[in-house]
């Protein structure tokens, strides 16, 4: 007896994620919605165990980390965004359906001519292995310097498209027609 179990970044436990991008940091601040009692840490510093990467909650309804630009696995993209993933896990140990993830960012561009600070938070897949969700899963939002992302932000799955209308036989547009000339 063997299932599939496939963990998959959620809406569900948070009021709201709030991202503020500083001059050296980015500090993103988790509003959940009973008191959290498991780990949040940004992806690839589970085993480091302290701050700045890593936060242990006791019973909080508030969570965040201050991530230094330079440290916690942050990446240094080519247009001058900072990115980083942070993880929401319920247990100590190990992720389960429940737990989520968000792909947080800062773009600092000093190209931009403005010279602005934008900050994106979207959603993203708890689970280490998996892949990069696609585009419109990841629900993004975006702001100058802060942006908060709700629940309400993320898009509903879309449908699949039904199959294409069998044709019909001849004899049941025959029928049909029989049907017609009746009444």
């Amino acid at each position: 007896m063997s299932q599939d179990v496939y963990i998959e970044g959620t809406g569900e436990g948070f009021q709201n994620v709030l991202l503020n991008c500083h001059d050296e940091s980015m500090e993103v601040i988790v509003h959940m919605d009973e008191k959290f009692d498991g780990i949040f840490y940004t992806r690839g510093s589970y085993q480091m165990g302290k701050l700045p990467c890593f936060f242990d909650a006791t019973g909080n309804t508030e969570i965040s980390l201050n991530i230094p630009y330079d440290d916690c696995k942050t990446v240094k993209k080519d247009d001058g965004s900072y990115v980083n993933t942070v993880i929401v896990q319920h247990d100590d140990l190990l992720i389960f359906p429940g737990d989520t993830a968000f792909e947080i960012a800062c773009n600092k561009s000093s190209q931009a001519v403005e010279k602005k600070v934008y900050a994106t938070i979207g959603l993203a897949d708890p689970d280490p292995a998996a892949k990069e969700l696609p585009k419109h899963r990841k629900s993004t939002v975006k702001g100058e310097e802060s942006v908060t992302f709700t629940p309400n932000d993320i898009r509903p799955r879309k449908k699949k498209k039904k199959e294409k209308k069998q044709k019909k036989s001849p004899r049941t547009k025959r029928v049909k027609k029989e049907l017609r000339d009746e009444l």
